[in-house]
């Protein structure tokens, strides 16, 4: 099949219409599905000037991008397809809008002055984008915009062999709105280290790193955020600016005299004037853009002339509702006691009306789409695709499943000679579709692109890659498109990132700052001084100072901080005293006590490796099958959780597994895999949760998934009568009930499961001890699955130490954004605008108030302080049937404003609920805090908390900590590491017994969960003297001095955290491999290594042989080395005799003292030296080289 129909039959909808720019505009109509997105591709492809298609909806512009990225026209001409996004908040508001849509707007504009011939455009960058789609809405046309010269004049293009004057590019970048980082973490930062600056400009994936070589950059490469290493090479990159706010002196120039102009000569006197005036920067100084320039620009005013404009049918009507939002807000702000103080700006400075942005379209040619069908326009003949997951739509799709009915409609199609073409979003979903079309008779073949897929001469169902929202049917071109969302159900789009493990997550040198209390293994709990170059010998290298009680200073050799951990235990900090026996006391007693407890650990363990459990059956095709309904693909890590559960079912060994994954991660999907296992092989599944509105949400998800299937489903909760529950429970007893979803009334004792496998238990954390030992008791039965996003210290305790087994699921959905968090004390004014901003976008509100006999009290206060607000209150002890169908109503969006206690702490999924106020936030926990945060954040837009508080001096310092901490880690996925702060700050609790909370007290919890780790090896390892003993492997801890600079310099890594957690790294590395990693990444990420970080390296690397050979101490120089042993040294006496042999004089032992002396005069040389002794160590620990001893030495 030719494409070239497509062509032919939309110059039909074009031949009518008007050619020349005016009103009335155009119409169209019977676009339906993907063929408005087609359409537009056809369109720009017969023009040589860019094409604008407006649309109501920021999804719909979404969903139209991605499509047209499928339909890209002539490879041979490429067309640029050019998001122009809104801002997500509204011109008066105190904050700056989301970087990576500023990134994505100002990338267009450029590109559009690029096209209008502004500035020095080269003809590599013009070449071919002239043809180009701008997707947008109307309410960025709305808005006014920087002017298009001074854009242009603000780009900068980079590329290989140029030169750069790097300070003062270092300026431009501050100047363009870059923010100035240690790591790159997001769009609009920049990192200059040495060499080597890496930066995030608009319109790219990923961030660039680019290599200096003096001043000539030598190479250009893009890097992956996640893990910080090179990805791919480029010959340039393009510096736009980060902000459309442009500080110049001109443009401050302006604002001075437009600021005055506007507010008053009183108003120079305004912190906000100050600011500015010296060039400075603040949060939200968008708010003023149209002061920082003499005239701004529309959209319209980008656009090359002749450019195309289509109309989406719901345009006008968004644009009148954005202009009345607008308006309202602002009158509203004015009504404040305080308005003075706000400084707002006349909507008409910032936006045009909507009548005024249809009169700015009349210089171009405008066509507009219409729904309605009495609306006179050309129809081209295009049919919906039919809902496969309705069966009572159409006739066509008879069948008893939804794969049926797919089969069903693709029998029709073919039976008229129609081609079909699947699109799917991933490989992995196009080997799904593939699958089961397959197991019913149909065949298919990948296409390489859409033009692929229709030019093929094969009759086989084309899939191809790409992203359509919904498909279409033309009889006349005989062809049949649809997605994969028509086979598999809606799905959802989610990114692929490379999961972070445990010991990126709980970094342990986070945030370490002067004055915070570390641990020395050796010497005890110390001050950190910082870190301190020092020469010794004549050699500088870097130390850790430690500082103790009596002001002793202890400097650490940077090689050695794997003996220094971050102390976490008690605010109540006393320091040790270096040289006493306190803290030699302190760890032996500790030793002992972990010693005993690591029997016992090893003995649960064993019991638990030797008890015979329920060996479920491996997965079987319906396991696939039932995959296929997952809205996702499986991300690494929750593919890793998922594997490592069902092997877990497949052993006889009980499982007790913790799946910890933030909140929305898809922890869910894990436990659905085991629960289907499960039922499969003929046994009970019971899932415990903390909530009513949590139950009630796993049992909607369950039925829904579990509904193909002969699977009874079942909740037992408050939302049921006494009746209905009694009836349960006695299906429970006969095996009626498969899946059961309830609270704590599935653990009383009248319930009894009359074959259960399998106990799902969802944030464990929330349950009482009563709870908990009636769980505990059912460990040893059946399979254990427990899912959280905070962990309890206990059990992250646990998990860490390798008492529990854990999977961790670090991956966010696709464009999910972090949350941004305010802790603030009550205001009126800057509660009002956040519920207001909120509303005005379309959303809805969470407003935690946990008092209940208060509740309607605050509904009254927040009626009268937000009268927009449509207020709907929920809390636990309504009657049952209310709460359901409030959080129902909540749902659907009957109301925007929920005023409720924390009994949507969980289960509460509301993707358009983007804004949480969190009242008296000070007397929550930090999993709390943390759950009731999860609430929002789950769609694409900007979500906002804010943790109202009383003043500072009100709050507890755990309160003020947990504060803090929430603050911070606003990051996605941070739940892990929040459970570790709160263990720093309440303790972990206690594994076996009240008592070893104060052991983590004495020595702090790093060191004490390392040494329960290596109690517990070293116990089953059976290399114990006995159980109330000591390791019979006493530590080495060697002295190495090679007379070598060791350091990291401050030039290479000028960041002094960042420098100090990559000592920390290089200190623990643990193998050759892990090794010759850091050292490939060393490179990439600071340049080439100095010769003193190489040194470094192969240092830890010789302080690995000395471990493992027992050398207490290594001092080597020019002219020779000596090594000191343990008096039980770990080598042969063989190889240490046939080394004195070969040595012939150079190599002597005395046996006195455990001295090894070698006699060499060419080691002047630092490398060889290294190397020298690598090979010498590595011979006496009886690896041989192939060379003799002399040569080695």
């Amino acid at each position: 099949m030719d494409p070239s129909p497509f062509a032919s039959l939309f110059s039909k909808l074009l031949a009518p219409l008007p050619k020349t720019p005016g009103h009335p505009f155009g119409v169209l109509k019977d676009l339906p599905g993907a063929t408005l997105s087609l359409f537009v591709k056809e369109w720009a492809a017969t023009r040589t000037s860019p094409l604008v298609i407006v649309t109501g909806k920021t999804t719909r512009a979404e969903a139209i991008y991605r499509e047209l990225l499928l339909f890209q026209g002539d490879r041979h001409r490429p067309v640029a397809i050019l998001p122009f996004p809104a801002w997500e908040i509204l011109p008066f508001e105190p904050l700056s809008p989301y970087g990576p849509i500023v990134g994505e707007r100002i990338a267009t504009l450029y590109r559009l002055t690029q096209m209008l011939g502004f500035g020095v455009v080269r003809p590599e960058n013009n070449a071919g984008y002239q043809q180009a789609i701008i997707i947008t809405t109307p309410m960025a046309l709305m808005q006014r915009l920087m002017p298009r010269h001074l854009l242009a004049q603000h780009g900068f293009a980079i590329r290989e062999s140029d030169q750069i004057d790097l300070p003062a590019f270092k300026q431009f970048l501050i100047a363009s709105g870059y923010r100035s980082s240690a790591q790159i973490e997001e769009p609009g930062e920049f990192a200059a280290r040495g060499g080597i600056i890496d930066l995030f400009p608009p319109g790219y994936e990923e961030p660039v790193r680019v290599e200096l070589f003096g001043d000539q950059v030598e190479t250009i490469r893009h890097f992956d955020i996640q893990t910080q290493r090179s990805t791919q090479r480029n010959s340039k990159v393009e510096t736009l600016p980060m902000s459309e706010v442009l500080l110049t002196e001109e443009t401050i120039r302006c604002f001075r005299t437009f600021y005055r102009e506007t507010f008053g000569g009183k108003a120079a006197s305004d912190e906000i004037y100050k600011v500015v005036s010296t060039g400075g920067k603040f949060q939200g100084m968008e708010r003023f853009l149209p002061l920082f320039y003499d005239t701004t620009d529309l959209l319209v005013d980008y656009l090359p002339e002749g450019s195309q404009i289509l109309l989406d049918a719901d345009v006008e009507p968004a644009g009148v509702a954005f202009e009345e939002k607008v308006n309202n807000q602002r009158e509203l702000l004015l009504k404040e006691e305080d308005a003075s103080h706000l400084r707002l700006l006349p909507v008409h400075r910032f936006y045009i009306t909507a009548q005024q942005l249809f009169a700015s379209l009349a210089h171009f040619q405008v066509l507009q789409i219409k729904d309605n069908p009495d609306e006179p326009g050309c129809s081209l003949g295009f049919d919906r695709v039919p809902d496969f997951f309705d069966p009572a739509g159409e006739d066509v799709l008879s069948g008893h499943s939804v794969v049926e009915r797919v089969v069903n409609f693709i029998q029709t199609q073919q039976k008229q000679q129609h081609r079909i073409v699947i699109s799917t979003r991933s490989m992995g979903q196009r080997d799904r579709v593939a699958e089961l079309l397959a197991d019913h008779g149909h065949k298919t073949e990948s296409a390489a692109s859409w033009q692929d897929a229709l030019l093929v001469s094969s009759k086989r169902i084309q899939l191809v890659l790409g992203d359509l929202a919904s498909g279409f049917v033309h009889a006349g071109l005989r062809l049949a498109v649809f997605n994969e969302d028509a086979v598999l159900g809606t799905r959802a789009r989610r990114k692929h990132t490379d999961p972070q493990y445990l010991d990126r997550i709980l970094a342990t040198f986070r945030n370490l700052k002067e004055g915070s209390f570390v641990v020395h293994a050796d010497h005890g709990i110390g001050c950190f001084g910082g870190l301190h170059t020092l020469a010794v010998g004549g050699i500088q290298n870097d130390f850790l100072l430690l500082t103790y009680a009596g002001s002793d200073k202890l400097y650490v050799p940077v090689e050695n901080l794997d003996r220094v951990s971050k102390y976490a235990g008690s605010d109540e900090v006393i320091l040790d005293k270096l040289g006493g026996t306190k803290w030699k006391k302190t760890r032996q007693k500790v030793q002992k006590k972990l010693l005993e407890m690591a029997a016992e650990l090893v003995e649960v363990q064993a019991k638990r490796e030797t008890a015979k459990g329920i060996r479920f059956s491996s997965p079987h095709a319906v396991d696939h099958e039932f995959a296929t309904a997952f809205p996702y693909d499986e991300t690494p890590d929750q593919a890793q959780a998922i594997e490592a559960v069902l092997s877990d079912m497949a052993s006889l060994r009980p499982m007790d597994r913790l799946i910890c994954g933030d909140v929305g991660f898809g922890k869910t999907e894990v436990a659905l895999r085991a629960a289907f296992r499960c039922v499969m092989d003929g046994k009970q599944v019971a899932v415990l949760t903390p909530t009513t509105i949590l139950a009630q949400q796993h049992y909607e998800t369950f039925s829904r998934r579990f509904s193909p299937y002969p699977v009874n489903v079942a909740m037992m909760s408050r939302f049921r009568t006494a009746k209905q529950m009694d009836e349960l429970a006695e299906k429970i007893g006969e095996g009626k009930a498969d899946i059961v979803i309830g609270t704590h009334r599935l653990l009383q004792k009248d319930i009894a499961f009359k074959d259960l496998g399998l106990l799902i238990v969802d944030e464990e954390q929330r349950f009482g001890v009563s709870h908990k030992e009636r769980i505990k008791a059912m460990r040893a039965n059946v399979d254990i699955l427990t899912l959280t996003a905070t962990p309890i210290p206990r059990t992250l305790h646990m998990a860490m130490s390798g008492i529990r087994d854990i999977s961790i699921i670090a991956t966010p959905p696709t464009n999910r954004l972090a949350i941004r968090t305010f802790v603030t004390e009550y205001n009126s004014a800057r509660i009002r605008e956040a519920i207001l901003r909120e509303i005005y976008r379309g959303g809805q509100v969470f407003y935690v108030f946990n008092k209940v006999q208060e509740i309607e009290r605050m509904a009254i206060r927040i009626a009268e302080l937000v009268p927009e607000a449509k207020i709907g209150i929920a809390h636990g002890q309504m009657p049952v049937g209310r709460l359901e169908r409030i959080m129902v109503a909540f749902y659907r969006q009957e109301f925007n404003l929920l005023l409720c206690t924390t009994i949507i702490e969980n289960g509460v999924d509301i993707p358009s609920a983007n804004t949480i106020i969190i009242h008296r936030a000070d007397h929550f926990g930090l999993a709390q805090l943390h759950q009731l945060r999860g609430r929002v954040g789950r769609s694409r837009h900007r979500a906002y908390a804010y943790l109202l508080t009383p003043p500072i001096q009100a709050q507890s310092a755990d309160a003020r900590k947990r504060l803090e901490a929430i603050e911070a880690l606003g990051e996605l996925g941070s739940g892990f590491m929040l459970a570790s702060h709160d263990m720093e700050i309440r303790g972990v609790g206690n594994v076996l017994g009240e008592e070893q909370s104060g052991h983590i007290k004495e020595i702090g919890f790093e060191l004490y969960n390392q040494m329960l780790k290596e109690a517990v090896e070293a116990y089953g390892a059976g290399t114990m003297a006995d159980r109330g003993g000591s390791p019979q492997e006493e530590e080495i801890v060697p002295i190495i001095n090679l007379n070598l600079s060791t350091n990291i310099p401050d030039t290479y890594i000028t960041d002094m955290n960042l420098r100090l957690t990559m000592y920390k790294r290089v200190a623990e590395l643990k193998t050759p491999d892990e090794t010759a990693e850091m050292k490939v990444e060393f490179t990439d990420r600071f340049g080439s290594l100095p010769d003193s970080v190489e040194n470094l390296l192969k240092v830890v690397a010789i302080k690995r042989r000395c471990i493992k050979l027992k050398v207490l101490k290594l001092e080597a120089g020019p002219k020779g080395a000596v090594l000191t042993f343990h008096s039980q040294p770990n080598i042969q006496p063989a190889v240490l005799i046939d080394m004195i042999r070969q040595g012939g004089g150079s190599v002597v032992f005395n046996q006195e003292k455990n001295l090894l002396t070698f006699r060499e005069r060419y080691w002047e040389d630092p490398l060889l030296r290294l190397q020298h002794l690598e090979r010498m160590l590595d011979f006496l620990g009886g690896k041989k080289s192939g060379v003799a001893p002399t040569k080695i030495l």
